[in-house]
């Protein structure tokens, strides 16, 4: 596992485009858009990103969600994956709503 992590990280990052990537959402009415940092840590993939969450936004942490990189999948289906866990958040948390 660790070499196919490897091979994606070298994927990911020996790309033109920067390991980022931004999600359109609301907050109190006016349009806004949260930003994700994406990396490798270990066996997973991480975006981080601000705090979608007041209890997120009080931590002294950095707000973030990953996935676990499965050798089975390419680096566009884990990009995927964790687009949609940073949306999860979104929607479970109470300062944003996603964008129409």
């Amino acid at each position: 596992m660790y070499n196919y992590t490897k091979q994606l990280q070298q994927e990911l990052y020996g790309s033109e485009a920067m390991p980022c990537f931004e999600i359109a959402v609301t907050r109190e009415g006016e349009g806004d858009w949260i930003g994700c940092e994406v990396f490798f840590e270990g066996g997973s993939l991480v975006a981080q990103r601000v705090g979608v969450s007041t209890k997120e936004e009080n931590s002294k942490y950095i707000a973030s969600d990953s996935i676990v990189v499965d050798s089975c999948r390419t680096l566009d289906d884990h990009l995927q994956d964790l687009h949609e866990a940073v949306c999860d958040s979104i929607r479970d948390g109470d300062l944003y709503t996603l964008a129409d």
